[in-house]
């Protein structure tokens, strides 16, 4: 990355950083997704369980690995479960010690936006596990809210139904057309303008392009 662009994102992110802990967030800034990785490795530490919401940007950090080489446990739902499965496994993350997963944006004003299809990833970030871990790269920082919802619809949104093979609309014409498919994965919309008062939630600001 040009340097001059790497101290831009991070002037902005410390920026993002401190508009979230006025919101009651906790709040950590890391140059790079190896440092945040390794951050959160040691807050897990060995013996304990993680649930993980799906997220191209926990992938990218390899975290899931990094724990369970820790001694930690992952809970996540893999390809190929049935759907009771996948119900049974949701609720098991949702009571994790901690819960791991990515907004798909923030705005300068410390408001977090995630999107969900079933809707159990959004819930665990609002109440359940122990502590909620979100993580977001330099990618995820919008100005307002109105470019919150615009990059969730035309930017997240879009790469995951690429990515998922999805055949509904917006992977045809390039933007969200709001459609009524029976595969649409746009189902349940949460906003966190403050941390939820029963929830320890910390922001984990990385300073790459990463995830949608």
């Amino acid at each position: 990355m040009d340097e001059n662009l790497k101290q831009t994102g991070q002037k902005r992110l410390e920026a993002a950083a401190a508009e979230l802990k006025k919101n009651n967030f906790s709040c950590s800034v890391h140059a790079s997704s190896a440092a945040a990785a390794a951050y959160l490795q040691k807050l897990v530490g060995p013996g304990k369980k993680a649930g993980f919401g799906g997220s191209m940007t926990l992938a990218e950090l390899k975290l899931a690995d990094g724990i369970k080489a820790a001694g930690g446990e992952v809970i996540t739902h893999t390809p190929g479960m049935d759907r009771d499965t996948k119900i049974k496994t949701w609720l098991k993350a949702q009571a994790a010690d901690f819960y791991f997963a990515s907004p798909q944006a923030i705005t300068m004003k410390g408001e977090l936006v995630l999107l969900d299809g079933n809707g159990n990833r959004v819930a665990a970030c609002i109440y359940g596990p122990g502590k909620v871990f979100l993580v977001a790269g330099v990618n995820k920082l919008v100005g307002d809210m109105d470019q919150a919802l615009w990059r969730m619809k035309n930017v997240s949104a879009l790469a995951n139904n690429i990515r998922l093979n999805k055949d509904n609309p917006c992977v045809k014409t390039g933007k969200c057309m709001d459609c009524s498919s029976p595969n649409r994965i746009c189902n349940a919309l949460v906003v966190l303008y403050k941390k939820p008062h029963s929830t320890d939630v910390e922001v984990v600001l990385v300073n790459e392009e990463l995830g949608y």
